[in-house]
């Protein structure tokens, strides 16, 4: 008896992203307060990168590490909410296969590294409420250099 194949392949090029799928008539009006909060977030980090980097009085390792977050947060905002406002105003709603796979990628690594920024934060708090006399031995510009690397 002879075996048959019936063998299928697809290759998945692009997919077709809605954003908010029942409310599809509301997408303009959806876009006003994520298109503020963009820029608002996207002001508001800068800023503080602005005045990290500008006033000497704050090149300290907590302000390093609240400077790295804020730049985190501005490459993360990046990544997903031009895409989501491209769909609400253009209704540009396919996307290829690799730019979501890299979304996805930069997503999940950024978030990693922000996890990992709040953990050394927490340290830094740790280190100046029960060690204050150790503080600027322990947590110095090099301890947070390596820690940035790390990530």
């Amino acid at each position: 008896m002879a075996s048959s194949s019936n063998d299928s392949t697809a290759v998945i090029s692009e997919f077709l992203l809605i954003c908010f799928p029942n409310y599809q008539s509301w997408q303009h009006w959806l876009s006003l307060p994520l298109s503020l909060l963009f820029f608002l977030a996207m002001g508001a980090n800068t800023t503080l990168l602005i005045i990290i980097w500008l006033e000497a009085s704050l090149h300290e390792p907590m302000y390093y590490l609240l400077s790295l977050l804020s730049l985190l947060d501005i490459v993360l905002c990046l990544t997903v909410i031009p895409k989501v406002l491209a769909i609400f105003w253009f209704d540009l709603r396919p996307i290829s296969f690799s730019a979501c796979f890299l979304q996805m990628l930069i997503m999940d690594s950024f978030l990693m590294m922000e996890s990992f920024t709040f953990m050394l934060m927490a340290y830094d708090c740790y280190v100046a409420i029960c060690h204050p006399l150790q503080y600027p031995s322990i947590i110095t510009g090099q301890f947070v250099v390596r820690a940035a690397v790390l990530l």
